[in-house]
């Protein structure tokens, strides 16, 4: 098991300024793509009913909180979540964050023409 000092969680958690400028484009990406997922989920929501949402903790959330509250705290959590997944190994931790952006992205794309 790798040490924790060798992640780039203590970046992360310490100087999160010097994570943002070392990773700029893979945060970018992955900001772009889940925002773009974001407002596609949401405007369907609003169309079709929370329902349409597979996800259950995004459902839930979205029917407690509203569709735009629901789906932004749900994605937040997420997106944090790839955060710290990917800080968690050095060496793919740019290539894991522009994975997850362009997963984003390709979701947002099938929100926008119902393809699921």
């Amino acid at each position: 098991m790798r040490r924790l000092y060798e992640s780039n969680l203590p970046l992360l958690i310490r100087h999160p300024l010097a994570f943002a400028q070392r990773y700029r484009w893979p945060l970018v990406v992955l900001a772009v793509g889940s925002v773009l997922d974001v407002l596609t989920t949401v405007w369907n929501m609003y169309r079709f009913g929370v329902g349409i949402e597979l996800h259950l903790p995004q459902r839930l959330l979205a029917t407690w909180l509203g569709p735009a509250w629901g789906i932004a705290v749900s994605k937040t959590v997420q997106v944090l979540g790839a955060l710290f997944v990917a800080a968690l190994w050095r060496p793919w931790c740019g290539w894991l964050m522009l994975l997850a952006g362009t997963l984003y992205a390709l979701a947002a794309v099938s929100n926008y023409f119902l393809w699921l």
